[in-house]
């Protein structure tokens, strides 16, 4: 049932897809008839075969009881040969229906035989229709019928005299004696009937769903799906999509008119050539341009820069290799990027100079490209860093912008010119690249310079707050080192360990606004004073929330002092609230302030500096950061 189901679900999303392409088509008026002849040819199996299935069950309920009354005849005559009377045979009857739970009533009637040598008798009268029929008939009756929950089933046997019936009844042989009725419970059997009924319902049901299914699916396979994909296919194409044939047999009448259709786009084709590759590779060209653009201003690193030009150039121009020489500050070139379009033999190139490379210096000086084949004559430092040993041409193309030389954008081809040279657009295209190259490199550098300008005036601002007291002297650093040591430990590394490492030089940056008397201040510090004093990682994270490319740093700054119980400040964060780097900030910062000297008290060994950390760890410090620092900081400290 599960196939049929999916079969019919995937027929009729078929359909409709194709009723709603074609609407005037003749696919559902096709279906219909199928369907509605189908179903009615199996309806009317299914009513005759119901008909004739009711008919055999009377039949067999007629003979069934036919031979139970012939039984109980034979055990009447054999009673009464043996002198049985009246009442035993009444017992005889009750017995029968003792035993018997679904037999209701069990009676033998007189004919008129016997009412005309005994009389008629009360109890032994006709009491229903069938039994007045029945004393008439020659032959067995049965009647059903409904009485409540119950279905009734009568049954009336005739009894005739026989040659030994004449001892005690005057009566001629063959004549009716009267009639045995039975009557009986037969629910059960209807039951069984019904149930036979409503598996053969079931049965014709499952035949109309399998033979529609296999009709429609026979339909849609070899007549809607073809017609579907020859439309699609003539639509495609009137669209101007030539891109692919139309798909159908070709051994069936519409695999004709298929192989036409894709005659007709074999020759159109032919006719355009190649302007949609064309089309595609201005378009992907654009698109590297356009790529191109978005890193100039933007706030990657200059590495970064020079790797995404390397890629985009050997994607764009389709050349093996790609490799970015930058000059010094002592006008050497020196490799800083490179990207081949599949895997090559490594190779770490000289630096060229001046001397080394005089071609190259040529094409710096005049800042212009240079086209260099496998058989020129170039010194081996030059043949190195164009990678000319496997190459069968390279372009070498200066970057610059506003006529100042950075480098030079080396474009090698390994594969022979014939097959995809280095041609007079690649060069253009490679022109316009390097152009923003020259550009992005320029504003990345200036980039770098004004973020390091940047941190240099954030550091001076923190150790300024350093210098306020002599007793917090190389906090920051100290901090700092813990921090990275336990961050290690956990497994962090480049950018996320950079991060830490910052915020561990300006944890305290918001102590700026601190007075050194209470720096400095030798005794107990007043609840003001320790009220100002608990400001300082939100001012700190104030200060830096100007500068943007701080903003990673602002939460490690500003919750330091949170305390695992939710006790700590200025937040009042507990558990996980608390980022991971703030965490491990507390614990580097609490320790270094402990080991360290202030002016009411000497520092803490590292072990009773320890000590303290474990005796707060799960209340202010994160357990496992001080388990883990314990095992690690410690042998490195020491």
């Amino acid at each position: 049932m599960t196939l049929t189901h999916s079969t019919l679900r995937l027929t009729r999303e078929s359909c409709a897809s194709m009723t709603e392409r074609y609407p005037f088509s003749i696919r559902l008026r096709v279906i219909l008839i199928v369907a509605l002849s189908v179903a009615g040819i199996l309806t009317s199996g299914y009513w005759l075969t119901r008909q004739y299935f009711e008919a055999e069950m009377h039949d067999l309920s007629y003979k069934e009881l036919s031979v139970l009354g012939e039984t109980l005849k034979i055990t009447v005559v054999e009673m009464m040969n043996a002198g049985a009377d009246d009442k035993a045979l009444e017992k005889a009857y009750q017995r029968i229906i003792d035993k018997q739970p679904e037999v209701l009533a069990l009676r033998v009637l007189h004919g008129e035989a016997l009412n005309r040598q005994f009389g008629i008798h009360e109890n032994e009268m006709a009491e229903t229709q069938l039994e007045k029929e029945g004393l008439k008939s020659n032959q067995a009756l049965i009647e059903q019928s409904e009485d409540g929950e119950q279905h009734i089933t009568e049954f009336i046997y005739p009894l005739f005299a026989e040659q030994a019936c004449l001892a005690c009844h005057q009566a001629e042989v063959g004549e009716s004696l009267g009639i045995l009725s039975l009557r009986m419970n037969s629910s059960g059997l209807k039951e069984k009937v019904e149930e036979e009924k409503f598996e053969l319902l079931q049965i014709s049901v499952i035949q109309i769903l399998l033979l529609l299914s296999l009709l429609l699916w026979m339909l849609n396979r070899l007549v809607f799906k073809p017609l579907a994909l020859l439309g699609a296919g003539a639509k495609r194409m009137s669209q101007g999509d030539l891109s692919r044939d139309v798909e159908g047999e070709a051994n069936t009448e519409l695999g004709t008119v298929v192989k036409s259709f894709n005659d007709m786009a074999d020759k159109i084709r032919v006719l355009l050539g190649d302007q949609e590759m064309v089309i595609e590779e201005q378009t992907m060209e654009l698109t590297h341009l356009m790529a191109a653009s978005q890193h100039i201003g933007s706030a990657q690193s200059l590495p970064e820069v020079l790797d995404q030009f390397s890629r985009s150039l050997v994607d764009m121009l389709r050349v093996t290799f790609c490799r970015i020489l930058m000059l010094d500050d002592n006008d050497l070139l020196d490799m800083n990027a490179e990207h081949p379009i599949r895997p090559l033999s490594l190779q770490t190139p000289p630096s060229g100079s001046k001397d080394s490379c005089p071609n190259i210096w040529q094409t710096i000086s005049r800042n212009d490209h240079m086209l260099i084949a496998h058989d020129d004559q170039i010194s081996e430092t030059e043949r190195a860093l164009l990678r000319m040993d496997e190459a069968e041409f390279t372009l070498c193309m200066p970057i610059s912008n506003k006529g100042k030389v950075f480098g030079m954008v080396v474009l090698s081809e390994f594969r022979s010119s014939e097959r995809d040279p280095i041609d007079a657009r690649k060069i253009q295209l490679c022109r316009a690249m390097v152009s923003q190259m020259g550009v992005a490199i320029e504003m990345a550098r200036l980039y770098e310079r004004l973020v390091e300008q940047m941190m240099e005036t954030v550091l001076a601002m923190a150790e300024s707050v350093e210098k306020k007291s002599p007793w917090t002297a190389g906090h920051s650093r100290r901090v700092t080192g813990y921090a990275v040591i336990l961050a290690e430990a956990l497994g962090w590394s480049g950018e996320r360990l950079e991060e830490l490492r910052i915020a561990g030089l300006l944890h305290d940056l918001g102590k700026i606004g601190v007075p050194g008397s209470i720096l400095n201040k030798q005794g107990r510090l007043t609840e003001e004073e320790y009220a100002i004093i608990k400001r300082h990682p939100e001012d700190g994270a104030q200060i830096l929330s100007k500068i943007k490319m701080l903003h990673p740093h602002i939460p490690m700054i500003r919750h330091h002092h949170e305390w695992i119980n939710g006790s700590g400040y200025p937040d009042g964060l507990c558990n996980n609230e608390i980022p991971l780097g703030a965490r491990i900030m507390a614990v580097a910062d609490a320790f270094d302030a402990m080991t360290a000297d202030r002016p009411y008290r000497k520092g803490l060994t590292v072990e009773q500096a320890m000590s303290r950390l474990e005796e707060a760890s799960g209340t202010q410090f994160d357990a496992k950061l001080v388990a883990m620092f314990k095992h690690c900081a410690v042998k490195s400290i020491n």
